[in-house]
């Protein structure tokens, strides 16, 4: 019987009609153990966001434009069908579901993978429905499903953290009182490694730790599995250590009088489900340590940069070697560039890893942004365009790059719209604006060049990058809904790009951070200060198209590449790099 059949035997058994297949964990991170990719085991798609629903008769897969064209190579044979969200005249899952049982029906989905906020919104949406969340469907029929976790935790020591676990909790507790909070359950996995100033291994390339956190003013609580602190407890000495299934003991006994936190888009809906009655929940606060950690303080920049110069130099040995083979013709794959990547990268010190499974995207694939290739993937042809788009986990920092490169004759058209991603990019990375102004604001910014052209992407500019932590880190972003004002010490990604399917694809992404620049009689003003350091490949543009600024641009950042990186190369790869990064 297969996966689906299964399942819908089960549904029948229990007089379920819909059941509802989230992508996330009870943490609702990004990235997830293995143990709960359930969506993906279910359905056969691999990108990291959508959401399955099965009925008795369909079955559908919901995602955003990131993964229209991976998802519907992915789904063919599966069962489901593809539903591209957000596109025009196409439903969501609960119009969906409003369609298929027009008097309501029975749905059910694992509570446990179900955030508190997504839920609230399915209740408000699908009023005539009945919802069942105790029961993981998928689990009784995922005969070989991984374990859970159970590596250990590690210390972020000092020199890369800055400040002490004591020093966070403080100032967490002084917001609690300015928010008048009693009570903060902390759920986001980021969130509590930050505070917690530890490191793990349980979400892949996401340094976390499976975890929970409450605080109030005179006590913390930590619920973790203790095999994977053990010989930190001293470390974490300002908090009382449970079992990780304990936070419903301790959050069943919140005062009825107090006022307590949590985010509910990354607290599950059985745990949020368990709060007192009575308890108020301060649903209009802003996460305290999400908005905290956004602001990297200055010794965390000062490791940030230094990781993205050796990040640099991995990058830049790469595409040096690159060259070399297809200018001798050697035969290279797609699968070939990873493993050059990350032995690359292994040599650099203080990394820990990839801070997500590289993108390494030649011809077509390239017009997928979120393409993985299977096996070895395809051969790099002499001719078109290579992307790139990596990043590693260091102690001091994580980053985030993507360059495409010419590997060979490319087309005019290739050309000129290569030029257009160029010049949107920079057109963010020169920005300036007032204090106040939202990543929504600045969106626009970098698609007029292709827009200008009539061309666009569809996906947002930038997401916020962590330290040591998350490589797509909120609340910040660049978006056309991201609505988070900008500080100074966020740090995010600029990435536009363009990709036109069946043949190549654009992306150019530098690491930019927020800094304060002028204050005077008409506000005070922020700009970026650019945190990546690797040249663009100009054999790709034509430098025609470029205004005198963004020449002046691109020959200053490349003169910085170059007197930054070279001394760390060898005599070949400065050789190679100063010929790459060359004067417009």
């Amino acid at each position: 019987m297969d996966k689906l059949s299964a399942l819908r035997t089960v549904m029948k058994e229990r007089n379920i009609d819909a059941y509802i297949i989230p992508s996330g964990d009870d943490h609702n991170s990004e990235y997830v153990a293995d143990y709960w990719k359930s969506r993906i085991w279910i359905t056969g798609f691999t990108g990291s966001a959508g959401l399955a629903v099965v009925t008795h008769d369909e079955a559908g897969l919901w995602t955003d434009g990131r993964y229209f064209i991976q998802a519907a190579q992915e789904l063919a044979g599966s069962g489901f069908a593809l539903f591209k969200q957000g596109e025009i005249g196409v439903p969501t899952f609960q119009e969906f579901l409003q369609k298929e049982f027009p008097k309501g029906g029975a749905v059910a989905f694992d509570g446990r993978a179900m955030s508190d906020v997504d839920f609230k919104n399915l209740l408000n949406q699908l009023e005539p429905f009945t919802f069942t969340y105790d029961e993981d469907l998928i689990g009784l029929i995922w005969r070989d499903r991984p374990l859970l976790p159970t590596e250990p935790a590690f210390v972020h020591l000092p020199e890369f953290a800055g400040c002490s676990v004591a020093e966070k909790l403080e100032l967490v507790r002084k917001k609690m009182t300015e928010i008048k909070v009693d009570t903060y359950l902390v759920t986001a996995l980021d969130d509590i490694a930050w505070l917690l100033n530890i490191r793990g291994s349980d979400t892949g390339s996401t340094p976390l730790v499976y975890s929970y956190v409450i605080i109030t003013q005179n006590d913390a609580w930590l619920f973790i599995n203790r095999e994977k602190i053990v010989g930190l407890e001293g470390h974490l000495a300002d908090f009382s250590i449970m079992p990780y299934d304990a936070v419903s003991t301790v959050l069943t006994a919140v005062p009825s009088s107090s006022r307590i936190y949590y985010n509910a888009s990354k607290t599950s809906m059985l745990l949020a489900d368990l709060i007192p009655d009575g308890v108020a929940i301060a649903s209009e606060i802003q996460d305290i340590i999400a908005y905290m950690k956004s602001a990297k303080t200055d010794h965390e920049l000062t490791n940030m940069r230094n990781a993205y110069i050796k990040e640099g130099v991995v990058i830049v040995k790469l595409l040096k070697w690159l060259d070399d083979n297809i200018t001798n013709g050697e035969t290279l794959t797609e699968g070939d560039v990873v493993d050059k990547l990350d032995n690359l990268r292994i040599e650099q010190e203080h990394v820990i890893g990839e801070s997500f499974s590289a993108i390494s995207a030649y011809g077509a694939n390239a017009a997928l942004p979120h393409y993985h290739h299977s096996g070895r993937g395809c051969t790099i042809k002499p001719e078109g365009l290579f992307l790139l788009d990596c990043g590693g986990q260091y102690l001091d920092g994580t980053t985030d790059t993507t360059r495409t490169v010419a590997v060979g004759e490319i087309t005019p058209e290739m050309r000129r719209n290569f030029t257009l991603v160029l010049k949107g990019h920079i057109a963010l990375t020169l920005a300036v604006f007032p204090k106040g102004t939202t990543g929504q604001r600045l969106d626009m910014i970098t698609r007029i060049p292709l827009l200008q052209e009539y061309l666009n992407y569809d996906h947002g500019t930038g997401h916020g990058i962590g330290y040591c932590l998350s490589v797509h880190e909120g609340p910040q972003g660049v978006s056309a809904v991201n609505t988070v004002v900008l500080a100074p010490g966020m740090v995010l990604s600029n990435e536009p790009g363009f990709y036109k399917e069946g043949e190549y694809g654009i992306r150019i992404e530098n690491a930019i951070a927020v800094k304060e620049t002028i204050k005077n009689n008409f506000g005070e003003f922020l700009e970026f200060e650019t945190l990546t350091c690797c040249p663009y490949d100009l054999r790709a543009a034509d430098v025609e198209l470029l205004t005198q600024t963004e020449k002046d641009f691109i020959n200053e950042y490349h003169k910085k590449v170059i007197k930054v990186l070279s001394p760390l190369l060898a005599a070949d790869e400065a050789a190679w790099l100063k010929n790459m990064a060359t004067t417009v």
